[in-house]
């Protein structure tokens, strides 16, 4: 983490932001020892981190701050953020009028993320491609990383498309992958993560009082 903050730091740099004082968000279930590894990586990497803030509380500021003209001073507005990243899944209740913001409740599963959707594709898809030529993607870092990648501009097509292809031209050993998908497909591979899903959604609105 301090290699990769020390490189993020050359881009705001290159930006001419020159300061070195910066806020790091975490997730809002980090521990105190992985809160306290951030700030000791912002201590290798040179920078002077003057504040940690939950990625929650990030995305509501940022919130507030852009539709602050559109908020009232006295009704409050409700708004819940869903953040289903690549690798967890956060809901956050949030409070707004226009001069105040308050974060009523979070709730976090850390391992639930667009990660285990890829990897449902790349086992099958790495199977099929297997029986096929006999030479297994999964064995080769090289190969691992074209394949997840392009699973992720799958998955990505497949939102808002109702079929797409997913293509790696010599995978491996010079073998060719092509294959279709249709969305009705992914949906059924997946249908345990969205059941999961779906059950971390009751457990936020039910304890939110939204239900």
């Amino acid at each position: 983490m301090g290699f990769f903050l020390k490189k993020s730091m050359t881009y705001f740099e290159a930006a001419g932001m020159k300061s070195k004082d910066i806020v790091i968000s975490v997730p809002p279930y980090a521990t105190n020892s992985e809160r306290q590894a951030y700030l000791d990586a912002a201590e290798i990497a040179d920078i002077k981190c003057i504040r940690l803030v939950n990625e929650s509380t990030a995305t509501a500021l940022t919130y507030g701050f852009f539709r602050k003209a559109d908020l009232d001073e006295k009704i409050t507005r409700k708004v819940v953020f869903i953040d289903f990243g690549h690798s967890k899944l956060t809901c956050t209740l949030a409070h707004f009028t226009k001069n105040k913001m308050k974060i009523v409740y979070t709730y976090s599963d850390r391992n639930l993320g667009a990660r285990k959707l890829d990897y449902v594709l790349f086992d099958l898809i790495a199977a099929e491609f297997t029986k096929k030529y006999g030479c297994d993607p999964r064995e080769g870092p090289r190969q691992r990383l074209r394949l997840l990648d392009s699973i992720e501009k799958l998955r990505k097509l497949l939102t808002s498309n109702k079929e797409a292809d997913v293509t790696c031209e010599a995978l491996m050993e010079d073998n060719d992958l092509r294959r279709h998908f249709t969305r009705e497909e992914f949906e059924k591979l997946i249908e345990p993560f969205i059941v999961q899903f779906r059950e971390c959604l009751g457990v936020f609105l039910t304890n939110a009082g939204l239900i």
